[in-house]
């Protein structure tokens, strides 16, 4: 039987009942029979409520406080499968039902959180925007991971995109192939999982590791042990090719140019190998954090036969702060062949005076790219003399009978000589860059020039002092020709 009887209210108690109407929404009667059950709740235990109470007139109590300490500890971790059917059921087959359940969970007290969700269908939908508002930001997103991992599994959503501040949260997502679901989903809300499953794996050897790169300030490098054992070997050090292949999953041959350049630099800096990497469309800015000249020089190598392996070609330029690759179009890569020129791929043996005849006519003078090719020709001629004489080591003497081997081969008329141990002096003779006038060409000379640099550079490292000095002298005059001077200042 129901009783109707009047009751009156001040605005003081109707202020305390406002949480409640508004979960009845504005249902006078079903909010005071809500209270008449907390009493009679009350009366049969009334000391449980004190301690309530006195709880609740703290701003956190034991179980928030708790809550709070894990949900921050939770942060880029995804919940599993098991634990968002604990939490959401399996009643749930629409986005508005989703919604609604999400709405009352945030509803308990000191963790209002509630959300909004826009979709293009509430049973089948393609993409969705979802809001999360509420005052803490650790638990909105953990609400995010609920419904992102609910969703991958009901409505094949996955994660966009993710943005807001500590208030809000908006999560962006759209249908997509299972794959790439699960990959946006690690991303943008598991990226710690697999961290923290590899820490709890081997909890020694992380508090160690994460001990020691504190102390040190992070001034630490990570490299492979096949390339650490290549490097105390002496000998010339292993490609750098496995962290790269085994961390991202993929042959450096078979990634995109873009891509690939892209992801050398969150993985290289996070190695310890370098400090920032800057990109335009013609050259890669490497700044390298590196004090030793060699060091700096080998590092620039090490990305250079890398970007190589990627199928680009780049010429390094080193100094004490930078490393600069710059990057030499394919279109621009030649070499002699029977109809002209054609991509730099004949042995260095092939080399005659008629390339340098052909160069001025097929080529439009471009200093960059002119020296680049005489670099990427002077380096691959020493590489091949070096492994045909097993050269170990360069020095004075091994690279002057190496100077006097290219003479030979290549019938250049250029006399060399040591002065003082650690200088060699060269007089061209007959330079190959002069035409038949005896007029010098600026595209022969530059790359000659280019191709005496990477054999240089191939032996010593950062270029030792190199003076190219005009051609001077009439002809017929004794001191005809160019003059080279090299000052081995990098020679130990």
């Amino acid at each position: 039987m129901t009783l109707r009887k009047n009751i009156s209210l001040s605005e003081e108690y109707l202020q305390k009942l406002e949480p409640l109407l508004e979960k009845h929404k504005g249902n006078l009667s079903a909010t005071i029979r809500e209270v008449i059950e907390l009493a009679d709740a009350a009366l049969q235990d009334p000391d449980s409520v004190k301690r309530l109470i006195s709880g609740l007139k703290k701003e956190q109590n034991l179980t928030s406080a708790a809550l709070t300490w894990s949900l921050k500890n939770l942060s880029g971790r995804l919940p599993d499968e098991e634990i968002v059917d604990n939490i959401l059921g399996k009643e749930i087959i629409s986005v508005s039902s989703l919604k609604k359940f999400i709405n009352e969970l945030g509803g308990e007290i000191y963790w209002e959180t509630s959300v909004e969700i826009e979709s293009d269908d509430d049973i089948r939908p393609t993409k969705a925007l979802i809001t999360l508002t509420g005052k803490n930001p650790d638990m909105n997103r953990f609400i995010a991971g609920v419904i992102a991992v609910f969703a991958m599994k009901q409505f094949n959503l996955g994660v966009l995109k993710i943005y807001g501040n500590n208030n809000s949260l908006n999560m962006e997502m759209v249908r997509g192939t299972k794959e790439w679901i699960l990959k946006n989903l690690t991303e943008n809300l598991g990226y710690m999982d697999d961290a923290v499953s590899v820490m709890y794996s081997k909890p020694g050897f992380w508090n160690v590791l994460t001990k020691l790169y504190s102390k040190m300030d992070y001034n630490m490098v990570a490299i492979s042990k096949h390339f650490f054992d290549g490097l105390l070997s002496g000998g010339k050090l292993p490609k750098m090719t496995s962290c790269f292949e085994r961390y991202y999953g993929a042959h450096i041959g078979s990634i995109s140019h873009e891509n690939f350049i892209k992801k050398l630099y969150p993985l290289y800096s996070s190695m310890g190998l370098i400090e920032m990497i800057d990109v335009d469309d013609k050259s890669i800015i490497i700044h390298h954090g590196l004090s030793e000249s060699m060091g700096i020089k080998k590092l620039a190598d090490i990305f250079v036969e890398l970007l190589a392996l990627n199928g680009q070609k780049f010429l390094p330029e080193v100094n004490e702060n930078l490393i600069i690759l710059k990057h030499v179009p394919e279109e621009k890569k030649f070499s002699r062949t029977q109809g002209g020129i054609n991509k730099i791929n004949d042995s260095p043996a092939d080399f005659d005076t008629d390339v340098l005849e052909s160069l001025p006519v097929l080529i439009p003078f471009d200093e960059d790219i002119i020296k680049s090719l005489g670099f990427d020709f002077g380096k691959r001629m020493i590489q091949s003399y070096e492994k045909e004489k097993t050269i170990e080591k360069w020095d004075t003497k091994s690279f002057i009978e190496f100077l006097n081997y290219m003479v030979g081969l290549h019938k250049l008329d250029i006399n060399w000589e040591t002065v003082n141990g650690d200088l060699i002096s060269g007089r061209i003779i007959t330079c190959p860059a002069k035409d038949k006038t005896g007029k010098a060409d600026i595209t022969r000379c530059t790359f000659i020039k280019g191709m005496f640099n990477g054999c240089i550079v191939f032996a010593f490292g950062e270029l030792p002092g190199v003076i190219h000095e005009s051609h001077t002298g009439e002809p017929g005059d004794e001191n005809t020709g160019c003059k080279i001077s090299i000052s081995l200042v990098n020679e130990n």
